[in-house]
């Protein structure tokens, strides 16, 4: 889906980031400088790990809908991160608001204790493709039109508006994915210091059915991500919410879901461990 084509990088060359394209914050830049300038940006930020430089909190909430309007399912979670060796980890530490109970939390503790010990990822249990890093990449960039309409501000700070539509209503289809990115418009905010994407919204122009519409058919798909700057060089995705509706088989349902991460701390550093002391030599009596 598009979400695994735009990858707009939230991890992280140790160091001061990449030189840019020198443009002004009055004057829009061309695509081309905008462009050249948010890939170098991404590419030095998913080196430097952010994900594992803080400890903060998210919350999950995925709620299913009928044709009616009325919820047929709610799911709720909350997660710990933090990093191992590291790496971020999630934790899980409540499920639709309560507790984990000691056969989850043996579950939990196994996991982590798996990964402490190199055994396994740190991906949490309820993970997915959300939860990778996203990028520009050269199928996008020849599968849209893009065009900078402006400059807005994203939590105080001026940035850049792009939108984008599909460069044609014949696009290929490679992959099933591709029927919905095909149908897909919508905007990015970059930011016009750090040239860090701020925020990205993207729906569905039209529906798209699934094998000739017999599996199903996508009527509206729209997301929203936000990103936060923590500090000079240090953005993390703080908001991702979407929501999709349409008919699986011979049922209508909607689907929404919502993800915060919150409460973020740096990680503590390290305290040096004690220099050992050499011993005395013991003194002769004489």
């Amino acid at each position: 889906m598009l979400v695994g084509g735009l990858q707009l990088g939230i991890g992280g060359f140790a160091g001061v980031p990449p030189g840019s394209i020198p443009t002004n914050t009055i004057t829009p830049p061309t695509f081309e400088q905008l462009s050249s300038n948010v890939v170098a940006r991404s590419t030095w930020d998913r080196s430097q790990n952010t994900a594992a430089k803080y400890l903060f909190s998210r919350i999950r909430v995925l709620e299913e809908f009928d044709a009616k309007g009325k919820i047929t399912d709610h799911k709720q979670s909350r997660q710990e991160c933090f990093p191992i060796n590291g790496v971020p980890f999630a934790r899980l530490i409540q499920k639709d608001g309560q507790l984990l109970n000691e056969k989850e939390t043996k579950v939990e503790e196994e996991r982590e204790a798996a990964v402490r010990s190199g055994k396994k990822g740190g991906r949490s249990a309820d993970g997915s493709k959300r939860d990778k890093p996203w990028q520009f990449t050269d199928e996008m960039l020849a599968r849209y039109t893009f065009k900078i309409t402006g400059q807005e501000l994203v939590r105080d700070r001026p940035a850049w508006v792009v939108e984008f539509t599909p460069r044609s209503k014949d696009l290929p289809v490679k992959k099933p994915t591709d029927r919905v990115a095909n149908k897909v418009a919508g905007k990015l905010w970059v930011d016009t210091e750090e040239w860090e994407v701020s925020r990205l919204k993207f729906w569905l122009t039209e529906e798209v059915t699934v094998v000739g519409g017999v599996a199903g058919v996508l009527r509206k798909f729209e997301m929203t991500l936000d990103r936060t700057r923590l500090d000079p060089n240090a953005w993390m995705p703080t908001i991702l919410d979407f929501e999709m509706a349409g008919r699986e088989v011979m049922v209508n349902k909607r689907l929404h879901y919502h993800e915060e991460s919150k409460n973020f701390k740096p990680v503590p550093a390290a305290k040096a461990e004690p220099k050992p002391v050499a011993p005395k030599p013991a003194v002769a009596d004489k």
